[in-house]
């Protein structure tokens, strides 16, 4: 008993199967009468209700193109504005950027020049009070890891089963 494609004839008979499904369904019509004359009611179908489509309405571009415009006015507010307003921000930018490096410059050159032993002894306290927070947050860990072995009893006892 050969199985009959019938969800695929519509599509078929629209054009709309993809190649690598459209080769079967021509392999079962070549051989399926019943099948053909379903494709063929199919595009008779189609046809009529294609010659009974009503004709899209046509577009206004005129009218449109106004709308267009009205909203792209709106937007952008007056022209004037927008004109002088573009350079401000690139000056403030400016403006910022310089006081930034005015102030870096005074602030690197009101600073006595240190010494390396100086900065050395620095480097390591700055190690140090890194080593000494990992063992506080390592000793945390422990901590609550006691806390979780302590209230182990507390647990209510599961039944298998």
């Amino acid at each position: 008993m050969t199985r009959h494609p019938d969800a695929e004839l519509s599509a078929y008979a629209a054009g709309t199967l993809a190649g690598d499904e459209r080769a079967p369904v021509e392999h079962h019509l070549a051989g399926c009468a019943a099948c053909r004359a379903t494709v063929s009611d199919f595009r008779a179908l189609l046809d009529r209700l294609a010659a009974t489509a009503p004709a899209p309405p046509e577009i206004a571009w005129p009218r449109y193109r106004a709308e267009l415009r009205a909203r792209r006015a709106a937007h952008a507010g007056p022209a004037w504005r927008a004109r002088w307003l573009r350079p401000l921000p690139l000056a403030a930018s400016t403006a910022v950027a310089a006081a930034c490096a005015i102030l870096l410059y005074v602030a690197i050159g009101a600073r006595p020049p240190a010494d390396l032993a100086s900065m050395e002894a620095d480097g390591l306290a700055s190690r140090i009070e890194m080593i000494d927070k990992y063992r506080v947050v390592e000793q945390l860990d422990l901590l609550e890891d006691l806390d979780v072995i302590r209230n182990l009893d507390r647990l209510s006892p599961t039944r298998e089963g």
